[in-house]
């Protein structure tokens, strides 16, 4: 069974792309010797909304997003579509 994934919501006025590396830097910090990857961040500038991806456990990625500071409201449970399918009639026709 492939691990959960899971995304931490932020709604962050004024965030900087100085503030995510920072950010970064902390979450792996604390990911360290926890069943968590830490896989990103997605930052949306025009609505100041970061998204965090994590692969692991639940509860240990709560942990890890609070001890590393991470202005969350909420953890969602997250889902990644299979992109690109082989087979899919798209791939088809475009070769």
């Amino acid at each position: 069974m492939a691990a959960a994934e899971y995304v931490t919501e932020c709604f962050w006025p004024g965030v900087r792309e100085s503030d995510l590396r920072a950010l970064d830097d902390r979450v792996h910090a604390h990911a360290a010797g926890e069943p968590v990857s830490y896989l990103g961040s997605l930052l949306m500038r025009e609505d100041e909304v970061v998204l965090c991806l994590f692969e692991g456990d639940a509860e240990a990625v709560g942990r890890v997003a609070e001890q590393a500071a991470i202005p969350f409201e909420r953890i969602l449970t997250a889902a990644q579509s299979p992109w690109p399918l082989a087979d899919s009639p798209s791939q088809r026709s475009s070769t």
